[in-house]
């Protein structure tokens, strides 16, 4: 009996260490008067449409055909879950992209916008993708 109580201990731990990682991304806060720029917004609105939105947007944004088949799939920011998402997570894949763990290793095609795009506008893009969220 001590032996299949073992087994489970030992089963528990192992299913335990293949869930998802816990992301290590910089805790950061959205500054304020972002949210209530309409300005900035309606930047955002235009850029995601321009840069965005063949791989995140819906067929009449211009979503192309090979969004649906990336692995992973790129989201769809009119999911709910994206109005409550942490703005820090945002920004960070919308700044490094593929280009860290665990995206790399999975096979993310997302760009790394950092290089492109200053602070403010990063996080422009961050509260549009709230509020696109919020539409639904």
């Amino acid at each position: 009996m001590s032996g299949f109580i073992y087994l489970c201990i030992v089963t528990v731990f192992l299913l335990a260490g293949c869930g998802e990682p816990k992301l290590d991304y910089p805790r950061r806060a959205i500054p304020d008067g972002i949210r209530q720029s309409q300005q900035g917004l309606d930047w955002a609105a235009e850029t995601f449409r321009k840069k965005c939105a063949y791989c995140h947007g819906h067929e009449s944004e211009g979503r192309g055909p090979r969004a649906d088949f990336f692995v992973p799939p790129a989201p769809d920011f009119h999911e709910s879950k994206y109005r409550s998402a942490d703005p820090a997570y945002l920004y960070w894949r919308i700044e490094d992209g593929k280009t860290v763990e665990p995206f790399l290793s999975k096979g993310s095609v997302m760009p790394a916008w950092g290089a492109h795009l200053k602070e403010r506008e990063i996080w422009f893009l961050v509260a549009y993708l709230q509020q696109r969220a919020s539409i639904n």
